[in-house]
């Protein structure tokens, strides 16, 4: 092809023929920016599909991350709730201690001896650059604030973890609570809401101390008064922001539905 122009092109310069050979040059000229660019959209296409499919494998693996994320925080909220309601029993036992069952006591008791706390897999998107991969804007928004929506709910969450080791699991060290809980649990036999496998069960044989629990309760009504209001207040706040957390991640799951071919 190259040398069929060449042919071309030295013939009309052997016929002096310079306005056709001028004609002839722009023309060729034309047909080469034309091939440039014919190159550069084709190259163009290569790279966007590239993208798109690099995209595509992006929003797979956040569909797949936040669905967990969705499902461990509902577990943590389940358990703040459970939490809420065995204070609310615990204050009712203060209130009218003639209606102290040990075994609901030892249940509530451990109830507040919990600590959920929402641990979600965290991806390298934002740190790798790949971010901008995401074409849809709503997406990169909610990515990009997710580290500080977490937050909200953590920094709860770390408060009513540091409240319990200082004030609730000294007490039922001092009153030799805890091997009675831990008895009434695991004797009968527990499966933790936030295993990996919701079949497993803990089972192990342990006695319980001969102490007379109502007593304990009276003695450390105060005490046990504080923890369990104050376990009310942190899960419930804690709560209001996870549920909003909730929110967000169904949302993100669905703009990410949407744009998953």
């Amino acid at each position: 092809m190259i040398k069929f122009f060449r042919h071309i092109r030295q013939r009309l310069v052997a016929e002096s023929k310079f306005s056709k050979y001028l004609l002839y040059a722009i023309g060729e000229i034309i047909l080469v920016v034309i091939g440039i660019l014919i190159a550069l959209q084709i190259n163009n296409w290569n790279e966007n599909r590239k993208e798109r499919f690099a995209e595509q494998k992006i929003l797979k693996q956040l569909q797949k991350e936040y669905t967990q994320n969705l499902k461990q925080l509902d577990e943590k909220i389940l358990m703040r709730n459970k939490m809420t309601q065995a204070s609310h029993a615990l204050l009712d036992y203060i209130d009218h201690p003639k209606n102290i069952e040990d075994d609901s006591l030892l249940h509530y008791l451990f109830r507040l001896s919990q600590d959920p706390t929402f641990d979600p897999l965290e991806n390298d998107i934002i740190s790798t650059g790949k971010l901008r991969l995401i074409t849809n804007d709503s997406i990169s928004e909610m990515l990009s604030n997710w580290t500080s929506d977490v937050y909200q709910v953590q920094e709860i969450e770390d408060n009513w973890q540091l409240f319990r080791n200082q004030n609730y699991q000294p007490l039922l060290l001092k009153e030799k609570l805890i091997r009675n809980v831990g008895a009434y649990i695991l004797n009968s036999g527990y499966s933790p809401e936030h295993a990996l496998d919701k079949n497993d069960t803990i089972s192990y044989s342990i006695k319980k101390n001969k102490i007379d629990l109502s007593s304990v309760i009276l003695k450390n009504a105060t005490e046990i008064e504080g923890v369990a209001s104050t376990c009310i207040i942190y899960n419930s706040v804690t709560n209001v922001q996870a549920y909003a957390l909730r929110k967000r991640i169904v949302r993100l799951l669905n703009l990410i539905h949407k744009d998953l071919l």
